[in-house]
């Protein structure tokens, strides 16, 4: 589903920009609303957590509550920037949401047991998305009501630190989908000023977020690791297998995400997301797209593999800074 989400965002980019035209831009949005459509498991419709692409209609009966907001912020965007709005909106209100939302979480649905999605970064982004849709949710983040401004931004740091590594994605997405947050506006800031802190400190560029790898466990979230003394960057995998959190592992993982570079340079336009663009138009570069990363040692090796994700999010972020700001607070 998040693919998904980002291949609607992709699109709609593409035709913001004028790459595709109008035309072509509606007939391919008709051809992702169809497989999405879901089935019924446990008595409720959801769309399906992983969707086969070689079978019409086919795929996993899991749900994901996070990768339900990338699909729900993208569907959101498309029914904005397109005359497909009735058809996604009955789209949307056939699916059963409002019965993985319990006491106002997400929960997502694995061999048919329910989790709870809150203590993830997703929560935040996930609940504003599905917020577009009239579902009230909560989210970790929301420590700022009824406190005074410090004692709340000091309480969402705790929370965060508590989540795991804080990167760029999805915290930055919001900003180009859904109009930033007060939240997410601050932990946004306190990112910015760490990896600049860092530049300026050791000479090391950092663009950090979620990205595939080529060895074991094949997809790490990167990120600032909150609650330390001192500023310190963390490692996370599905799961938080042990083995995979430590040092040792993060030396050998550490690098520049592509699609991050480009979302701070749309969020935040500056000297440093600008040497952070420069830097990753020079290296990581491929026959079709941008490499997925850039490895942060052995002189900025771009990783041999793209995804879909770090595309569609490129052109996002291009949209939105050439197009204008596509995203309705």
């Amino acid at each position: 589903m998040w693919d998904v989400g980002s291949q609607v965002n992709a699109l709609v980019a593409a035709h913001r920009l004028g790459l595709i035209d109008t035309a072509a831009f509606e007939a391919s949005a008709r051809r992702i609303l169809y497989p999405i459509a879901g089935r019924q498991s446990q008595g409720r419709l959801l769309p399906h957590g992983v969707i086969r692409t070689d079978f019409v209609r086919r795929g996993s009966s899991d749900f994901d509550g996070c990768d339900a907001g990338r699909l729900l912020a993208g569907l959101d965007t498309l029914r904005r920037h397109s005359v497909l709005g009735d058809e996604i909106a009955a789209l949307v209100s056939s699916w059963d949401l409002d019965r993985i939302v319990i006491d106002d979480i997400i929960f997502s649905v694995t061999n048919g047991t329910l989790k709870s999605t809150y203590n993830s970064h997703c929560a935040h982004y996930a609940a504003r998305a599905l917020g577009r849709w009239g579902l009230a949710v909560k989210s970790p983040y929301q420590t700022l009501e009824g406190r005074a401004e410090a004692d709340g931004r000091m309480a969402m740091l705790e929370a965060v630190a508590g989540i795991g590594p804080l990167g760029a994605e999805p915290l930055l997405l919001e900003a180009l989908e859904l109009g930033m947050s007060a939240e997410s506006a601050w932990l946004a800031e306190v990112l910015h000023v760490a990896q600049v802190e860092e530049f300026a400190e050791t000479g090391a560029l950092i663009a950090v977020s979620e990205m595939p790898i080529r060895r074991e466990p094949w997809f790490v979230y990167l990120g600032l690791q909150l609650g330390r003394e001192t500023r310190e960057w963390g490692i996370d995998v599905v799961g938080g297998v042990e083995k995979y959190r430590t040092q040792e592992f993060l030396d050998q993982n550490m690098a520049l995400s592509s699609k991050a570079a480009y979302l701070w340079a749309a969020y935040r336009p500056g000297p440093y997301p600008d040497a952070l663009v420069a830097f990753i138009r020079e290296r990581a570069r491929l026959p079709i797209g941008f490499a997925s990363n850039v490895s942060a040692n052995e002189g900025g090796v771009a990783a041999p593999f793209t995804d879909l994700n770090t595309n569609a999010v490129i052109l996002q972020a291009i949209a939105h800074k050439l197009a204008g700001d596509g995203a309705t607070p």
